[in-house]
């Protein structure tokens, strides 16, 4: 894709995106957005983490190329949270949206500046003929 193209595609998802922006300040930022834009966006951002928030057994089973997993359930969850630059751009997704709604909810609880939650989660994303990694 030309990078004229490319950034077309870019400012028209962010566009959707924006439609969907839920601003809480002027310093935290959470969207929920369909697969197309969290690919989108996730694909244009250089810095961004991908964190799945499923059990060992749900990640072992599949997941996104490249995701760091951090299990919703566990105990120590918030202090793996606490871990992460919370300046860094975040994409985090579960089995269906559920879970990494919550997490993004806490996450900016916690002061992270960009987090976007993968709505429907990874079903969606498969759903979508998008690849999962094992």
């Amino acid at each position: 894709m030309s990078p004229l193209l490319r950034s077309l595609v870019f400012l028209l998802g962010l566009a959707t995106a924006s439609c969907q922006a839920v601003i809480v300040s002027k310093d935290v930022l959470n969207i929920d957005v369909n697969v197309f834009d969290f690919e989108l966006i996730m694909d244009t951002t250089s810095n961004g983490l991908l964190l799945d928030v499923r059990t060992d057994n749900e990640f072992a089973q599949g997941h996104l190329r490249g995701a760091q997993q951090i299990d919703f359930y566990k105990n120590d969850f918030s202090n793996a949270l606490e871990k992460l630059d919370k300046d860094q751009p975040v994409f985090i997704y579960c089995r269906s949206g559920n879970r990494s709604g919550k997490a993004a909810q806490q996450m900016k609880a916690m002061g992270f500046s960009e987090v976007y939650n993968l709505e429907g989660g990874i079903s969606a994303w498969s759903k979508r003929g998008k690849p999962i990694a094992k």
